[in-house]
C-alpha cells in the first residue's frame, strides 16, 4: 500500500506520523512544496493549482490515497479534487469540532490566513458552533519561523506568541486551544506550556488518519499502536531539498522513527508558479 501525503513544507510530517500509528506497514511518499511556501497568504487559486500538480505526481507514482496534510490546501483544493479523483483524498481540518465537542468554555483557532478567511471554515463554524464559542485568530509569519528551523526559531515562535497570540488568550480565556496549521504542531508541547494546565490543546492528525484507515478498509479504525522503529518514507521537495530532507530526517528522528533505507530519497523540480 502506498500512500501520498501533501504538505507547503515539513509540517506535514507530524500528519505521516499519526498515520503510522495505524498504518506502519504502507509506503508512504511525502512531498514538501517549499518552493511556493507558505500556502497560507497565497492567492487561492494559485494553491488550487499547486496542490493540483502535487496531487497528479502521486497519481503517476501510484498511491492508493493522498492526504492533504496543510489546512490551506485542503480548503482551497480538496473538494474539487475529489470530483474526478480514482483514490481517496483525506483533507487536513483544525480539530474545532472536537474542542467544542471535550470543552465548555470558548475555543482558540490559531490558523493560516487562507484558512481563517476561506469558505470552508466559515461553513463549518456555521454548522457545528451556533453559539459562536470559536474564535479564528489568523498567524502570518509563524509557519515561516517553524519552516526555516533557525538556530533561534524557538524563541521567535515564543516572542510571536507573546506579542501576537497571547493578548487573543488573555481575552477570551480559552479552555481549548486549536492547532490549525501542521506546522504548529511542531510546536505543540510548547503550546501546552504556554497555554497552561487550564487549556487543553488539540490538533486534526489523528483525525485524518483514523479517516484514512476508515477510507482503505471500510471499517472503523482500531486504537492507534506506537510509532515503528522504522518506516518506508520517500522524502521530496521542490525546493532546498538536501537541507530539508535531513531536517525530515532528524525530526522523525527525534520521534524514533528512522527511514529504511531501501526506499530512496529523490530530488524533483519545482511545480510551475503559475
Amino acid at each position: 500500500m502506498r500512500i501520498g501525503v501533501f504538505d507547503s513544507g515539513l509540517g506535514g510530517l507530524s500528519t505521516l506520523l499519526a498515520c503510522l500509528r495505524y498504518l506502519p506497514e504502507a509506503e508512504y511518499r511525502f512531498f514538501g512544496d517549499v518552493a511556493h511556501a507558505p500556502y497560507g497568504d497565497k492567492d487561492p487559486a494559485l494553491v488550487r493549482q499547486w496542490t493540483a500538480e502535487a496531487y497528479q505526481r502521486f497519481l503517476t507514482a501510484g498511491v492508493d490515497a493522498v492526504v492533504l496534510a496543510c489546512n490551506s490546501a485542503t480548503s482551497a483544493a480538496a473538494a474539487p479534487l475529489r470530483e474526478q479523483s480514482p483514490v481517496p483524498i483525506l483533507g487536513l481540518e483544525p480539530a474545532i469540532k472536537k474542542a467544542l465537542d471535550t470543552e465548555e468554555g470558548p475555543v482558540l483557532l490559531l490558523a493560516t490566513t487562507l484558512t481563517v478567511t476561506g469558505d470552508k471554515l466559515r461553513i463549518l463554524l456555521q454548522r457545528i458552533d451556533s453559539a459562536r464559542r470559536v474564535r479564528p485568530v489568523a498567524c502570518p509569519g509563524l509557519m515561516e519561523i517553524v519552516e526555516g528551523q533557525a538556530s533561534d526559531w524557538r524563541i521567535a515562535a515564543q516572542n510571536y506568541w507573546r506579542e501576537r497570540l497571547y493578548p487573543h488568550f488573555e481575552e477570551l480565556q480559552p479552555s481549548g486551544l486549536v492547532l490549525g496549521c501542521t506546522h504548529y504542531c511542531w510546536l505543540e508541547r510548547e503550546f501546552r506550556q504556554w497555554a497552561g494546565p487550564d487549556c487543553r490543546v488539540y490538533d486534526g492528525n489523528d483525525g485524518v488518519a483514523r479517516h484514512l484507515w476508515r477510507r482503505l478498509f471500510g471499517t472503523e479504525a482500531p486504537l492507534p499502536g506506537a510509532l515503528p522503529r522504522s518506516a518506508r518514507i520517500r522524502l521530496e521537495f521542490s525546493a532546498d531539498a538536501d537541507r530539508k530532507k535531513k531536517l525530515a530526517r532528524d525530526w522523525l528522528a527525534s520521534r524514533g522513527v528512522q527511514l529504511q533505507e531501501r526506499v530512496q530519497d529523490t530530488r524533483i523540480r519545482p511545480l510551475s508558479r503559475g
